[in-house]
């Protein structure tokens, strides 16, 4: 009977160490990073991790052997995952649940069998084409979605190409018209652009040089001999390239100061619109020698864009407006962090990125905070101010100091017609523009709620007088004259 109770007690004990294990909240230093964004005031403040790692993929778990340089990835339309396999020169396709598919190691040129050389770029169509950047062999090719060859782009051919050009493409995108856009490495005259049939048309966007004005001075003043001896201006180069859902071409610099995250229109015009106070730029306060080195950038869905910064190892998300929304990622050898990170994707609401070094694939899985936070956009993105202004409320919730939430409150309240409320949430988001436009609304239905009390008491108070007026004069009677036209005294 003793022995009975005291099993009973243990298997009641384990069951319940066992349910308090399945329970147990995550604790808050689980990710090897902490998030942040940036006030008003362009001071980093913490704040709730938006992405957690989820898992990690790699070669030898896939069945395929280990990856070898892993240098970019795209995500198909329908969920699958293209990995390129750089060192391996090879294209290892996965399914929505991280399960391989088939591997591309090769395929039939012609007559002849080919493979990639040091590819380093890949982009997927929606109608599942592969076109993959073969930098080691000079050439763009295209596949089928079995991964048949279809044809392959070589060096463009034109009068603004300069002579002894040598092309080696690293990155390739296509827009919905099927313009294919073309990263190359060296190139300073912006991105190559050709038409669906392979055809060079031209440099697309070509970066804005970053130049000191004293220097620029004495450039022009000094002697032959003193300019040869002086850094030239060259502009920058592209690394990486997106489309995003409107037919609009990202692309970032590594190295330039200015502008390091573009979106171009089909002009070649950069219009990606910037915050006033933290700008998409990375971290705006950096060590000596830490400045930010973009080397991808995503373009997501409801304007949403993300940017790899390798130099720290961070993910820097933005919306439309260029705010900054939540940066997560670092550097390290703990599972969510990177050694060299060389790529990112998006896959639904989760985040893909590709580490270089560790040779692996990282899956990242939005939190409740980065859940609320992309819902919120989300729906401000498509005019559902109500939505929107309860998900902004649930990150309230969770990050009490989150800036851009009562800027959101507050559009969604002047949306409603509550202008007091709207000034007072833009007040604490530090949105001066959006506080001038509220506050100016505001008056106006003051004055309007003002106008009618007001001008039916100067009517009543016209009235009074005219009456008082005339009965003061009836009961004066008739003016008494001397019959000469004057008043009698």
């Amino acid at each position: 009977m003793t022995i009975s109770r005291l099993t009973k007690l243990a298997l009641a004990a384990c069951a319940a160490a066992w349910f308090c294990m399945l329970v147990r909240p995550v604790p808050a230093d689980a990710e090897p990073y902490q998030g942040y964004t940036y006030s008003y005031w362009r001071k980093a403040e913490p704040s709730p991790n938006a992405y957690a790692p989820l898992k990690t993929v790699n070669g030898t778990a896939l069945g395929i052997g280990p990856f070898k340089q892993p240098g970019d990835l795209s995500v198909a339309k329908d969920g699958r995952i293209h990995v390129l396999d750089s060192g391996n020169g090879r294209i290892a396709v996965l399914d929505r649940d991280y399960r391989l598919v088939r591997v591309i190691g090769g395929f039939r040129n012609g007559t002849k069998d080919d493979r990639f050389d040091n590819p380093q770029g890949i982009f997927v169509t929606d109608d599942n084409r592969l076109y993959v950047a073969d930098t080691g062999n000079g050439r763009v090719v295209e596949l089928d979605a079995d991964g048949s060859f279809v044809r392959e782009i070589g060096p463009p051919k034109s009068e603004l190409v300069q002579e002894g050009f040598t092309f080696i493409p690293i990155k390739v995108a296509l827009d919905r018209a099927k313009r294919i856009y073309v990263v190359g490495r060296g190139v300073t005259d912006g991105i190559m652009e050709f038409d669906q049939d392979g055809q060079f048309q031209s440099f697309l966007g070509a970066p804005r040089v970053a130049f000191n004005p004293a220097d620029y001075f004495w450039k022009r003043v000094s002697t032959k001999a003193q300019r040869e001896k002086m850094i030239q201006f060259i502009p920058t180069e592209f690394n990486n390239a997106d489309i995003d859902g409107d037919g609009f071409l990202f692309a970032t610099t590594q190295t330039a100061t200015v502008d390091p995250i573009q979106r171009l229109n089909p002009t070649g015009t950069n219009v990606l619109k910037k915050d006033s106070h933290a700008p998409p730029v990375g971290d705006l306060l950096t060590e000596a020698g830490k400045m930010p080195a973009f080397a991808d950038v995503s373009a997501g869905e409801h304007g949403l864009y993300s940017a790899l910064d390798t130099s720290k190892g961070r993910i820097f998300t933005y919306d439309e407006d260029g705010h900054l929304l939540y940066v997560f990622g670092t550097v390290g050898d703990q599972e969510g962090a990177f050694r060299t990170p060389a790529a990112i994707a998006r896959a639904g609401d989760r985040m893909l990125a590709l580490d270089r070094d560790q040779a692996l694939l990282t899956v990242f899985a939005p939190t409740p905070f980065g859940q609320a936070v992309n819902a919120a956009v989300a729906y401000q993105y498509e005019g559902r101010q109500e939505e929107a202004r309860r998900m902004w409320e649930r990150v309230l919730k969770l990050d009490a100091n989150y800036e851009l939430a009562y800027t959101g409150i507050g559009k969604a309240l002047l949306r409603e017609g509550r202008y007091k409320e709207a000034t007072n949430h833009f007040k604490l988001g530090f949105d001066r523009t959006y506080y001038s436009k509220a506050f100016a609304l505001e008056r106006k239905r003051l004055a309007r709620a003002a106008f009618g009390p007001v001008m039916s008491a100067a009517a009543v108070a016209l009235a009074l007088f005219w009456l008082g007026r005339t009965v003061l004069r009836r009961r004066r009677g008739p003016r008494k004259t001397d019959g000469k036209g004057g008043v009698a005294a």
